[in-house]
């Protein structure tokens, strides 16, 4: 049994440790990537990006969200993904320039390093020395445990385009990947959503257990308002989106863009209880939901993957994301018991009767849009989902 004194790491060893890690893998990455059998091209393009482990292992997020400084954090991710935005924007013009796509990577994240650093360096997060070997090998344990269920869970992101590339074409794989991308850039939302969530709740966990129940409740409320309008306006959307962003070549985008619009909420759904597992504590919760979610998500990814077209994938992304939330939620519900069912059915049923009515009536996507943000928050409101309550904790944590 680990002392509790151990539990209670510091910045200095936990920062330490992440920087052992990150050389060690960057090591052997190199020396895997330098004896594997792959063209000169790709081999520039993968060792690229494994460089940019260097910066990220100097990254202050996981202290400035453990102080709950989440302004801090925000901030550095607008500049990282601002600039690395921007570059690539600017800078790939063809296929040939790919090379340079992890070098401009990198640098977005160097700026988001160097933004950071600054108020570290105000804040002096490492004053107290570290301590015992034993520290390490506890944080270790712990980090690893998360590591591994972290891993399971991006199967549903990171299987699709290699099996795509594997069973159908280069093709697909390229229209997959354009609707993909615009899921990514709403789940930058996610990634706010969870470093707001986890040192709060934590905080608040180990305060009063009941009041942190009662913001889970609020915070999967506002979870399913939130998440239902974003994928059904992605839906909506998805003929100007994938034209706007990629042109008309990408037309083939445009249906497997609004099949995912759904893994919007799930993916909201799964952080939140997901991550609502490490914030209680429950290191061993979350690796078993993310593990066994994760293990069947693969194998439903690879049969529908055989039935030869991105459209099936598509689904079968969903699917296994679904699987995966399910599985977070089944975890999630033997520490924190909150009511989803009735929010959940309401929401659902009125997003896909609005969603159906657009596209049986093709609706201009205008006003489709405005009857979305006009009749979803209206429903929630008289339908009690969402409260006064709910809409002043939101605002207060935005503006913080």
């Amino acid at each position: 049994m680990v002392s509790e004194k151990l539990r209670n790491l510091l910045p200095k060893e936990i920062f330490n440790l992440k920087v052992a890690l990150g050389a060690l893998v960057m090591l052997l990455s190199t020396f895997l990537v330098n004896i594997i059998p792959i063209e000169p091209f790709q081999q520039k393009v993968i060792l690229g990006y494994l460089y940019s482990i260097v910066p990220y292992t100097l990254m202050m997020e996981w202290y400035f969200n453990g102080t709950q400084e989440f302004g801090k954090v925000a901030f550095s991710r607008i500049v990282n993904n601002a600039l690395y935005f921007s570059l690539v924007f600017f800078l790939i013009q063809n296929s040939a320039d790919v090379y340079m796509v992890p070098i401009l990577y990198t640098i977005g994240v160097v700026a988001a390093v160097l933004f950071l650093s600054v108020f570290s360096i105000i804040e002096k997060p490492f004053v107290e020395p570290s301590r015992s070997l034993k520290t390490y090998r506890e944080l270790l344990k712990r980090s690893s445990i998360v590591g591994i269920g972290d891993f399971f869970s991006k199967v549903v992101q990171l299987l699709p385009p290699i099996i795509i590339g594997a069973f159908l074409s280069l093709k697909d794989a390229g229209t997959y990947g354009a609707a993909f991308r615009v899921i990514i850039i709403a789940m930058m939302l996610d990634r706010i959503f969870v470093n707001l969530l986890i040192p709060n709740l934590s905080s608040l966990w180990q305060a009063n257990k009941h009041n942190a129940i009662q913001r889970m409740d609020m915070v999967f409320r506002l979870i399913i308002v939130g998440g239902c309008l974003i994928s059904i306006l992605t839906a909506i959307n998805a003929d100007l989106i994938i034209s706007i962003l990629f042109g008309s070549g990408y037309t083939e985008s445009v249906p497997i863009l609004q099949i995912l619009s759904t893994f919007i909420l799930l993916t909201f759904l799964n952080s939140l209880f997901s991550f609502g597992l490490l914030a209680t504590g429950n290191d061993n919760h979350y690796f078993m939901a993310t593990a066994i979610g994760g293990t069947v998500s693969a194998i439903i990814i690879v049969f529908f993957a055989t039935f030869g077209t991105a459209n099936w994938v598509a689904l079968a992304v969903v699917l296994a994301e679904l699987l995966l939330t399910l599985s977070s939620f089944i975890w999630f519900q033997k520490v924190i018991h909150i009511s989803v069912l009735r929010s959940i059915l309401i929401m659902l049923s009125i997003t896909g009767i609005l969603f159906f009515i657009t596209e049986y009536f093709h609706v201009h996507y205008t006003i489709s849009t405005l009857l979305a943000v006009i009749i979803l928050p209206l429903v929630s409101w008289y339908s009690g989902i969402i409260r006064s309550g709910e809409l002043h904790w939101a605002k207060d944590k935005l503006i913080r």
